[in-house]
């Protein structure tokens, strides 16, 4: 069905009946007055009935014409919303965004992140999700969300992954053991890891159940270092393993977003020199595109990591191990 009015001729409609005549209607929308004239008497001819009854250089509302009024004002503050919305949306103040984080990720990096994001847009909407980083791929593959932030993502030929930012695996062991360890830190440079190892390789280890990309390249890197891992305690999570650390159940290895979270009074944490940097990447599948949304959202994330930053440094031990065989 034709629609007997067009967007146009319902505000040129509006305009005269707010300004009373078609000179003050033509000066409020910034036209001339033969183009609100020509407007006016279109729409006339498209209802089949007037509008305004014209005498002496007035027009005059008809019945019609006030009880058409009375609908208008109601739809156009629809449409001023409307307008309102696709302004907020390109100044990227309001919308929706579904984004999927890793747990680890979405206990340490994610809450500054969207703290700050919320600030500058406080109008957005949110649609979270933790998932390890092959669920994500495949809630992006599914448009279920429109972004992933993970740690070392796969590859793959219908997602576009976007480095955000470099990350380093750290040893996390009780601060319990500090006292026991010293012994092996007299100097000032770092102990090579196979002396650590030999000391203290049996006690218990938490590692990550699920294999993934970077837990596979500790693995083997570690393994070429003399360092097999073997598990006492399987967990989903890096940030699962922190905190049993922080309760003295073993040692681990995390990431250093989730390391700055732990508490420094009960887990002491080590730098390993030559050791496993990793990449934080943003995913999203090549079909989305980079919202004005997205573009906040890494400016948050690349915020939250520059907090994680500095929270680290205060917490790092001065102790190092030399990742060699």
């Amino acid at each position: 069905m034709e629609a007997l009015l067009r967007l146009r001729q319902i505000e040129i409609f509006r305009a005269v009946m707010i300004a009373g005549s078609v000179s003050e209607a033509a000066r409020m929308l910034h036209v001339s007055q033969p183009v609100v004239s020509r407007v006016l008497r279109h729409a006339e001819a498209s209802l089949g009935f007037p509008l305004f009854e014209r005498g002496r250089g007035r027009l005059t509302p008809t019945p019609e014409a006030h009880t058409l009024f009375a609908q208008v004002g109601r739809a156009w503050r629809e449409i001023e919303r409307v307008d309102a919305l696709a302004g907020n949306l390109r100044r990227g103040t309001s919308g929706l965004l579904r984004l999927a984080v890793t747990p680890s990720l979405a206990v340490t990096l994610l809450p500054s992140a969207l703290t700050s994001m919320r600030e500058s847009t406080p109008e957005i909407v949110l649609d979270l999700w933790a998932s390890h980083t092959p669920e994500i791929e495949d809630h992006l593959l599914a448009f279920d969300v429109d972004v992933g932030v993970v740690i070392e993502p796969g590859a793959h030929v219908a997602l576009m992954s976007a480095p955000l930012a470099g990350g380093e695996m750290l040893l996390a062991v009780p601060r319990a053991w500090e006292a026991a360890m010293a012994g092996l830190f007299t100097g000032d440079g770092p102990v090579p890891s196979t002396r650590w190892y030999a000391q203290w390789g049996e006690q218990p280890y938490i590692g990550l159940s699920e294999a993934t990309a970077l837990g596979e390249r500790l693995a083997a890197t570690l393994g070429a270092h003399g360092w097999p891992l073997r598990h006492s305690l399987s967990v989903q999570t890096y940030a699962l393993a922190g905190t049993l650390v922080e309760h003295g159940l073993g040692y681990a290895f995390v990431d250093s977003f989730t390391a700055a979270g732990l508490n420094p009074r009960k887990v002491l944490l080590l730098r390993l020199e030559n050791g496993i940097p990793f990449q934080l990447s943003m995913l999203r599948h090549v079909a989305t595109p980079r919202s004005v949304l997205l573009a906040r959202l890494e400016k948050s994330l690349l915020q939250a990591v520059d907090e994680r930053r500095k929270l680290l440094w205060q917490h790092l031990s001065p102790w190092r191990l030399q990742m060699e065989s």
